[in-house]
């Protein structure tokens, strides 16, 4: 009888071996998954808020640029910030997408405008610039959140 004893309980402390190797495991996938989403979700965010600030700032010296009777003297350095911030937003965007696309069309547009085009266009384009931009972001803002639930896209 004691042998039979013996053998159910070696079956069980393997059957308790072979969960506890499942969850490990598991876990273990599971916490990789995890840290991946969060990194992407992190670096996300960053380049949300990264996109957001470069636009705004350029929207700001570019409308005052186009004032000229404010401070001349500071206009070089105008010119060079919003050229800067006009790169900076290209390089945040993906040259495939169209959506992107269009609003690196409407930053080049308003430079150009900037640069003495039609003064009453101008903040036409910079509020279909802020538009695009804002309607973007909030495409990239519900993505994370699918994302931060797990839900990679």
């Amino acid at each position: 009888m004691r042998g039979a004893s013996d053998q159910i309980t070696l079956v069980g402390i393997a059957a308790t071996f072979l969960v506890s190797v499942a969850n490990l495991i598991y876990s273990l996938r599971n916490n990789k998954r995890t840290i991946f989403v969060n990194t992407v979700t992190t670096s996300r965010l960053k380049w949300i808020d990264s996109l957001r600030d470069k636009v705004s700032e350029f929207i700001a010296v570019t409308a005052c640029l186009s004032d000229h009777s404010s401070q001349p003297e500071k206009t070089a350095e105008l010119m060079l910030q919003r050229d800067t911030l006009l790169h900076q937003i290209s390089l945040h965007l993906n040259p495939l997408d169209s959506e992107d696309q269009e609003i690196n069309m409407l930053a080049n547009r308003a430079r150009e405008l900037s640069e003495g085009g039609d003064a009453k266009e101008l903040p036409v384009v910079l509020s279909e610039l802020r538009n695009a931009t804002g309607n973007y972001l909030k495409k990239e803002w519900n993505r994370v959140k699918k994302e931060s639930a797990g839900k990679l896209s």
